[in-house]
C-alpha cells in the first residue's frame, strides 16, 4: 500500500501526510482499524492489553489477526516481554486463538544478544534475573551467566523479568554491589530489556514489572551517588529507541503506527521514534474521548484514539 497517513479530522476520511519529527501534536481523534489498516504500510501491535488482558484474547483481536494474515497485512507484534522466547510467545499466542508467526513478533528479550554484541561483553559475568528464557537470549550471545551467590561478582545484570525474587533481599545486594563498584570506578552494567512499570494481569488486575525494582534501585543510588549516566539502566523496550528501530528494520518502512495501551511506553516510544500512535482502551490507558487528553503532555499524547479492535 502507498497512501500516507497524516491528520485528519474524522475517522472516515483518508489522511494525507504523515506526522513528521518536530510537528506538535494536538488533540488525538478517534478512528476505527479499518482506516489505520488501508493508511499505513505497516502496523505496530502491543500485545499485553491490544491483543490479549494478560490472560485472555480480548474482543476482535484474533479476528482481526486472521483478517490480516490472509490479506498479507505488513503487522508485527512489538512487545516489551523479555521472559519467555519468541517460540514460546508463538505457542502462548497459538493457545489463544492466534495464528502469529515468530517472524512477525519483536520483543525486547531478543534485542540482549543485539546489546552484548554492540558492547563486546561475551564472555562477561552477567547475571540474569529473570526466566530461563531470557538467560538463553544473553548465552546466545556469548555471555557468562553467574549467579547472585556466585564467587565471581558480574560486571553486567540484566534484569529480565520481576520474578523469581525475593525482590528486598535482591534489592539489597544490587544496592551494595553497585554502589561498591562505583566507588572502585568499576561500574556495573544495568539492563533493562523490559522497562514497563506495571501490566495488565487479566480483567482488572495488574501486576509491577522488572522495572518498578531497578528504578527503586536508580533512586537508591541516586541518593548515594548523585546523578551519573553510569548508575542508570540501559532500557531496550518501548518507549526505547532500540525496540523501534528494530520494528522499523524489520518492517521496512517508517510509515508505521504504533498500536497501544501505555502512553508512557507505547505513545511515548512511537512519538520520539517519528512514527504515529493509537491508543486503546482495553489496558493500562483509560482515556476514550479526545477532551480527556486536553492536559496530557506532548509527548504522550496519540495521534488516534482506537476504542475497538472490530
Amino acid at each position: 500500500m502507498s497512501m500516507t497517513l497524516g491528520r485528519t479530522v474524522s475517522a472516515g476520511l483518508h489522511p494525507t501526510s504523515r506526522r513528521s519529527d518536530t510537528e506538535a501534536l494536538t488533540t488525538p481523534i478517534q478512528t476505527t482499524i479499518s482506516v489505520l489498516t488501508e493508511g499505513y504500510d505497516a502496523l505496530f501491535f502491543d500485545s499485553f492489553g491490544v491483543l490479549i488482558d494478560g490472560v485472555d484474547a480480548l474482543p476482535g483481536a484474533v479476528e482481526l489477526v486472521d483478517r490480516m494474515n490472509a490479506d498479507h497485512t505488513n503487522y508485527f507484534v512489538v512487545t516489551n516481554d523479555a521472559s519467555v522466547s519468541l517460540d514460546s510467545r508463538v505457542n502462548t499466542f497459538a493457545s489463544k486463538g492466534f495464528s502469529i508467526p515468530k517472524e512477525r513478533i519483536i520483543n525486547s528479550g531478543s534485542l540482549i544478544a543485539d546489546y552484548i554484541l554492540e558492547h563486546e561483553l561475551q564472555d562477561a559475568p552477567t547475571l540474569v534475573l529473570g526466566s530461563q528464557d531470557a538467560k538463553d537470549y544473553a548465552t546466545d550471545a556469548g555471555a557468562r551467566l553467574v549467579s547472585l551467590d556466585s564467587d565471581e561478582e558480574p560486571d553486567v545484570v540484566i534484569t529480565g523479568h520481576n520474578r523469581p525474587y525475593d525482590w528486598e533481599s535482591t534489592l539489597e545486594e544490587l544496592l551494595t554491589l553497585f554502589s561498591r563498584r562505583f566507588q572502585q570506578n568499576n561500574p556495573v552494567r544495568l539492563v533493562l530489556p523490559n522497562p514497563d512499570f506495571i501490566y495488565p494481569n487479566g480483567p482488572g488486575v495488574f501486576g509491577f514489572g522488572a522495572a518498578a525494582f531497578v528504578n527503586a534501585l536508580e533512586q537508591a543510588l541516586e541518593r548515594l551517588h548523585g546523578s551519573h549516566d553510569s548508575l542508570i539502566a540501559t532500557k531496550l523496550g518501548k518507549p526505547y529507541a532500540p525496540i523501534f528501530k528494530a520494528a522499523i528494520d524489520q518492517a521496512g518502512t517508517n510509515n508505521a503506527i504504533m498500536i497501544g495501551d501505555q502512553l508512557e511506553t507505547d505513545i511515548s516510544g512511537a512519538n520520539s521514534a517519528g512514527i504515529d500512535s493509537a491508543v486503546v482502551t482495553t489496558g493500562i490507558n483509560r482515556r476514550s474521548t479526545p477532551d480527556e487528553f486536553e492536559n496530557v503532555p506532548d509527548e504522550l499524547t496519540p495521534r488516534y484514539i482506537l476504542a475497538s479492535l472490530v
